[in-house]
This record gives C-alpha cells, structure tokens and sequence, in this order.
C-alpha cells in the first residue's frame, strides 16, 4: 500500500482527482476524494451522508437481488429445460446480477470504515464488478435482438431453430469475453491507497497515461452501460410493438405494456447515472473548473444515482423472467416443494396466477421463456 503525493490544491487538480475516482465501484462515496477539495470547501456532510445513505441500499439491493435471481437459476436447474435463445441469456444475465451484487458487501464496509480487504481483493472486487456491469448490459441487449428476430422474423427464427442454442451459447461467450477485456484497465491500475487515515481502493493511473485514456472508464460505462443498450432496445422493441398492433391475439395489449414497462424502467434507473458519468467525463476531459457547490451536488448524485441504478439487479428476474406465466407456476412448485405454502395453496395460485393456456409466442414450437 502507498501514499500518493497530494497536487497542487487547485479546483482543475481535484476535478481531475475526483474523475479518476469514479472509475471505481457504483458510488462508493470513498471514491470522491475530498482531502483534494480546495481547503475551503468541505465535503464532511457529503461523507456522512453517503456512509447513512449506501450501506442501507446496498443491504436492500443485495437482500432482494439474491433472492430475484436465485430463484431464476433455482427454477432452471430444477424445473425448467433451455428451450431458446432467450433462456441462455437470462441464466447468464442472472450468474452477472449475483456476481455484481457479490460485491456489494464489500462497497457497504468500504463506504463506512474504509477499505480493509487488502490489495489484492481490491483488484478481484473491482475486476468482478466490472466484468459483471458490462455483461449485465450485454445480456440486457441480446435478450432485446432476440425477441426482435423471434416475434419480428418469425421465418430466419424458425429457419434457425436447430441451431438457435447453439448460437446464444457463442454468443454468451464472446460477451463474457468481451466484458473481460474490459475489465483489464481495472486489474492492471487498482490498488489500495491512504488518504487522509483511510485505506481506499480505488484505480490509480500513471502520471504517463494521458486525459482521453483517464477518461475511458467513464465514457465505456455511459455507452455501453446506457447508450448502446437502449438504442438496441428502441429499434428492437419500436418493431415489436409495430408488429403486434397488427396482431389479432388478445394478448398484444399485455404484451405492449410489459414492452413499455421494459424500457421505461431502464431508461428511469440507467439514465441519471450514465448522464452524471458522461457529464463527469466531458468535465475532466474540458478542464472545467467547479465550485464547492457544484462539487458538492455532484458528489451527491454520485451516490444517489448509482444507488438507484444498482436495483436494476432487482428488478431485471422480475421484468425478464417472472413476468412470463412459466415462472410464476415454477416459482409456486418451489415454495410447494420447500414446505412454504401447501397443497390447497398451491392449486389455488395456479389456478389464479399460474398456466391455464398459453398464448405467448413461440418459435418451431417452443415456448419462450418471456411473454412478449
């Protein structure tokens, strides 16, 4: 572990500080160095805020993460078989939640006492995050084509259909892949640093490394985090809804509001987060200079945006998986099987919320895993 040397306190040195920092984790507020802050600007209620504020969200996201998509795994494991496309990528969305929520104890006693892991576990907790955010969106993105190619293009699905696990299978692998590549700036550059008493981890570049490469963390997250990921979702599910109003099922309606719900609530929970990131990054690579307020206020969106877009985590079992009339029946058998609810309970839920018919669409026969 080392301490770095403090830079001249001016407010372009601390802006350039503060940038770096955020290529850490979701709003650790140990991030935000405020020793760098100019000495008149103090940031402690900032501080004691977030060290309130994100171990109780973090408790809460990683308390209903964990059960949202263990209980997505537990039911394919056990109840389910990989019938299409769309089942190799919630299994594998819902493996890049856990292990994105896996870090989240570590960030709640990080944002309170500091880190105290090592330097080691600094670089795997940073490198799993990572690597997890990315796929995250990733699998976000390929559920989104692959509903566009199974309701749109009904004839190349049905063409493909021999052959349509064994692509989503390549294609989680080269996502799995591709996010570790982007994960190698945090396993090369992070470490544990001291400042002001207390040990942070955190990714240090070199005095060498210039401002573009400084900024990259910040501008990957916004694109491929946000941008990509909803511009997908826009042209995939703009045609989906095109198609379905010339639909005659009476279920198109059902389907266009959980399509709707799809892209409201990840543009609700993304876009503040992404927007401070990418206006962070356009601020370092400008030099803009800050205020102490403004430093201030945007200290505080980093925690609280970052916190609101963690409980994507939550509710992406509950949008992709549970949502389908599949599930819900599978989740009943479980809670049956586990002694949770009883036999009597069990026929009545089924009855009322479980599969009476099906009326979902399908490809060659196999019914996707998520009504649309």
């Amino acid at each position: 572990m080392e301490e770095l040397q403090e830079p001249y306190q001016t407010q372009s040195s601390w802006t350039e500080e503060f940038l770096q920092s955020t290529t850490d984790f979701y709003g650790d507020e140990n991030s935000v160095d405020y020793s760098l802050m100019p000495e008149m600007c103090e940031m402690h209620d900032v501080q004691e805020f977030g060290k309130v504020y994100q171990p109780c969200i973090y408790f809460l996201v990683f308390l209903l993460g964990v059960v949202g998509n263990g209980l997505v795994l537990v039911t394919y494991v056990y109840y389910r078989k990989i019938k299409c496309m769309t089942d190799i990528y919630l299994l594998n969305l819902a493996l890049a939640d856990l292990l994105l929520l896996s870090t989240l104890p570590f960030m709640a006693i990080s944002s309170i006492h500091g880190w105290i892991f090592g330097n080691e576990m600094c670089k795997i907790v940073q490198s799993v995050y990572t690597v997890n955010f990315f796929s995250g969106f990733f699998f976000l993105t390929c559920i989104s084509i692959d509903r566009y190619i199974v309701i749109v293009q009904a004839a190349t699905a049905h063409r493909l259909r021999l052959k349509i696990v064994y692509y989503s299978k390549i294609t989680s692998m080269v996502v799995w892949l591709l996010s570790i590549l982007l994960t190698i700036p945090q396993l090369i550059f992070s470490k544990v640093v001291l400042r002001e008493e207390v040990f942070l981890c955190r990714m240090i570049f070199p005095e060498d490394v210039t401002k573009s490469i400084k900024g990259f963390s910040n501008f990957a997250q916004a694109i491929f985090g946000f941008i990509i990921p909803f511009l997908v979702m826009v042209f995939c599910y703009s045609i989906i809804i095109k198609t379905l109003l010339g639909a005659r099922s009476f279920e198109k309606h059902k389907a266009l509001k959980v399509i709707i719900a799809l892209v409201v609530i990840f543009v609700v929970f993304q876009f503040p987060y992404s927007l401070v990131l990418f206006l962070e990054a356009t601020d370092f690579l400008w030099s803009r200079e800050m205020s102490c307020k403004e430093s201030k206020q945007k200290a505080v969106a980093i925690i609280v945006t970052s916190s609101v877009a963690f409980t994507r985590c939550c509710l992406n079992p509950v949008l992709y998986a549970f949502i389908g009339v599949k599930f819900r029946n599978d989740v009943l058998h479980l809670m049956k099987n586990c002694g949770c609810i009883t036999q009597a309970q069990y026929t009545k839920f089924v009855g009322k919320y479980g599969i009476s018919h099906q009326h979902s669409y399908s490809t060659a026969g196999e019914t996707s895993s998520l009504t649309l």
